[in-house]
């Protein structure tokens, strides 16, 4: 018995949420370009709406994928490769984003939730700053699509709800195409971790945060509002500079607890990986509050967010 409709349902959604933003996209666009204030009303309410859709998509693609895993269809590559059948139940979470494509769904999730905060506050620049809000969903969301364009042979991401047959070429699933394996691959032993469960969306909460002082940026850039950015997007990179520190401090204590690295820091390619954008934010940090009190180091402000 295979389970196909959650899969669809899933790989649906993936393409909902890819398109709404997209037209969400165009909605606020199109709202940024009108005078006529009703007119201009109109269209952000048209973007709103679609973005209301994506949140409900993302949210969708999220429940489809821990369905999959919770309920350990190993006939799909993803509950195979990641988890398996003797895994403690608080460790069905970490599966989830074990993956690149449901890390990628995690970071997704966090911009949809941040979006609607976004847009519940942000009265004057909700239409500039969601263009490129929901263009970076877009992104994103095209790298989980899976999505092969006929004609130029292009593979636009990597489905999370690909079949194991599909991802493996083993000579079994010529014999017998409905095979499923007994058991999944589990997830890596070191990873089995209380901090796995609570360092990585800890993580991502901080870089999507990063994103509004960004979209409020290049907003200001596109809007010639040259100053006016910094006040709304300080707060953004203040909360965001917060949570992600204490993510790389939660990093820290796992490494020195579990995986024996001799320390808290060990400057391998992955501790460096979220090293760097957490000092340019602290950085941009810095330089907003010199422009806010001195005038100046606006330049610095708007290179480094």
């Amino acid at each position: 018995n295979m389970h196909y409709l959650i899969g669809n349902l899933g790989h649906l959604s993936v393409i909902t949420a890819f398109v709404t933003a997209l037209v969400s996209s165009f909605a606020y666009w199109k709202a940024t370009t009108l005078v006529e204030l009703e007119k201009k009303t109109s269209w952000i309410e048209n973007g709103r709406f679609a973005f209301y859709i994506h949140v409900a998509a993302v949210l969708s693609v999220v429940a489809s994928l821990f369905f999959i895993i919770y309920s350990h269809y190993f006939e799909y590559h993803y509950a195979y490769s990641h988890s398996s059948l003797h895994l403690p139940a608080q460790y069905m979470l970490s599966c989830f984003w074990e993956g690149q494509e449901g890390s990628f769904l995690l970071w997704m999730f966090w911009h949809a939730v941040i979006g609607i905060v976004l847009i519940k506050t942000q009265k004057t620049w909700e239409a500039p700053t969601m263009v490129v809000f929901t263009l970076v969903q877009a992104f994103l969301g095209s790298m989980i699509l899976g999505v092969v364009i006929p004609g130029i042979d292009l593979k636009l991401g990597s489905s999370p709800f690909i079949l194991l047959r599909d991802a493996m070429d083993d000579p079994i699933f010529k014999i017998q195409p409905d095979f499923i394996p007994k058991d999944g691959n589990g997830l890596n032993a070191l990873l089995q971790n209380y901090w796995m469960v609570i360092h990585p969306p800890t993580l991502f909460l901080g870089f999507a945060l990063t994103l509004p002082p960004f979209a409020f940026c290049i907003a200001g850039l596109w809007q010639k509002r040259y100053v006016e950015w910094v006040k709304p997007a300080l707060p953004w990179s203040l909360l965001g500079g917060g949570i992600l520190g204490l993510g790389i401090l939660m990093g820290g204590i796992w490494a020195y607890e579990t995986l024996n690295f001799g320390g808290y820091w060990n400057w391998d390619p992955v501790e460096n990986a979220v090293y760097v954008p957490w000092l340019i934010l602290i950085a941009s940090i810095h330089t907003m509050i010199t422009y806010k009190n001195s005038g100046t180091a606006l330049k610095s402000s708007i290179v480094l967010v």
